[in-house]
């Protein structure tokens, strides 16, 4: 076997390999062209999409902050964004919730919970070890 034929070779069975083996093996020109270092170094996209904390369930907005820091205090955040539930709960849950966040505008924290984690969104995947020690009914 020539030289040439077995980089071209080599190189298509090393590129099926980092792909997971499901893609055909490049073209005898394409076998030699060196990838974008980009693509190269970016982590997987399962990896960037687990969440390190409860706080990373949270979508980033102007409450953001003051619904992680105020309701940590009582409950497990991520608790608060499995279940759903509808603009009338998060109503009822707000009228209950008044004197629980003294000093935070409440009104902008249930709002911000009732346009993220509504009945009509799919609820965020949650590592089983967030939820470890029970939710508190909401």
């Amino acid at each position: 076997m020539r030289a040439s034929a077995l980089i071209v070779v080599l190189a298509g069975g090393l590129w099926c390999a980092a792909c997971g083996g499901g893609a055909a093996p490049p073209a005898a020109s394409e076998a030699t062209a060196t990838p974008p270092a980009a693509a190269a170094d970016a982590p997987p996209a399962s990896a960037a999409a687990e969440p390190r904390s409860a706080a990373d369930l949270f979508p980033d907005g102007p409450q953001k902050a003051a619904v992680v820091n105020n309701c940590a205090s009582c409950h497990n955040l991520a608790c608060s964004v499995i279940g759903q539930r509808t603009a009338e709960r998060w109503d009822s849950l707000k009228a209950s919730h008044k004197d629980h966040a003294p000093g935070a505008d409440v009104e902008a924290m249930f709002a911000y919970l009732k346009a993220n984690f509504d009945s009509t969104r799919p609820e965020p995947k949650v590592p089983p070890s967030f939820l470890e020690g029970g939710c508190t009914p909401f």
